[in-house]
């Protein structure tokens, strides 16, 4: 006896679509330009034509590790590495500061949460007015105290220029290291304090005993997003010193991405910049796994 195939309602139809949305999403928005930048990384192209692709196996690749440019691109974005677990130590202390309800904390908070509710790219004109040669607020009050004699090149000098972006680069990041670490921190209970210190545990002791591995989880989430971020380091760069910087102390490895692809002289190439895409992507992977195998050893998830 044949069977006879039960037809599907309007309802169930509209079901199973609404249910492979996120599969539609990922194919249209992942899967499909991951594909086409690995076909991209192995050709060659003039411009930005793509029916010009000429198959080059890994010469992409080739020039970009004989290319000078790309191995400083890599010490400055280690440059941004540094600083983006200085802003973790900094926001470490401040949420202390703010949970132990130390006089002018909320002003601290204040202070270190504007850089998280506004626009990134409006908070890097913002500095590269405070460091404007001529007009700078900065160069303006050191001179009114009398600690310059002459405006300084904070931007346009090699002497200065990590200087300022470092202040930068810290300031803009803790944020949202503070939101967090305020909150992890709060929640840590004052029982188990109060326990400790009746068996005669100091402050320090109870922090590095109690507080410390309470909060690691929370620590440990934000060093993988700031060592994530720090590799894709891009804005604050390009707004700061379009040009790269002074002896292109600015140009991290997504800049160098972006310079490949956009070349002040009118060319481009598709190829070099989707190798360098691939490179960048198996950077992020390698610092995600190195943390994540490092993480039994620091991290108290219990």
């Amino acid at each position: 006896m044949r069977k006879t195939r039960k037809r599907l309602g309007k309802e169930e139809v509209q079901g199973i679509l609404y249910a492979n949305i996120p599969l539609f999403g990922f194919c249209f928005f992942g899967l499909i330009p991951l594909l086409l930048s690995l076909y991209l990384c192995f050709n060659s192209f003039k411009g930005l034509r793509l029916h010009t692709a000429k198959f080059v196996e890994w010469e992409n690749f080739s020039k970009i590790l004989q290319d000078e440019m790309f191995w400083q691109s890599l010490g400055n974005t280690a440059f941004v590495l540094v600083a983006a677990v200085v802003a973790l130590l900094l926001s470490l202390v401040v949420s202390a500061l703010i949970a132990t309800n130390v006089r002018g904390a909320k002003g601290f908070k204040a202070i270190y949460f504007v850089p998280y509710v506004c626009s990134l790219v409006a908070i890097t004109f913002m500095w590269k007015w405070i460091y404007d040669y001529n007009y700078g607020v900065l160069n303006t009050t050191l001179m009114d105290w009398g600690w310059i004699q002459e405006p300084i090149s904070w931007l346009g000098s090699a002497e200065y220029y990590r200087t300022a972006m470092f202040v930068l680069l810290v300031w803009s990041s803790t944020g949202f290291n503070i939101i967090l670490l305020t909150a992890a921190l709060i929640g840590v209970p004052k029982e188990l304090h109060e326990a400790a210190q009746i068996d005669g545990a100091g402050e320090f002791r109870r922090f590095f005993s109690i507080t410390l591995p309470l909060i690691s989880p929370t620590i440990f989430y934000l060093l993988i997003m700031g060592l994530i971020g720090a590799l894709q380091e891009f804005t604050r760069f390009q707004v700061m010193t379009p040009d790269g910087g002074p002896e292109y102390q600015g140009m991290t490895v997504v800049f160098y991405l972006y310079r490949q692809l956009f070349n002040a002289s009118g060319g481009s190439d598709l190829g070099v910049a989707s190798a360098m895409g691939w490179i960048i992507a198996v950077l992020i992977s390698a610092v995600t796994i190195l943390n994540f195998s490092l993480q039994r050893r620091w991290v108290n998830y219990d």
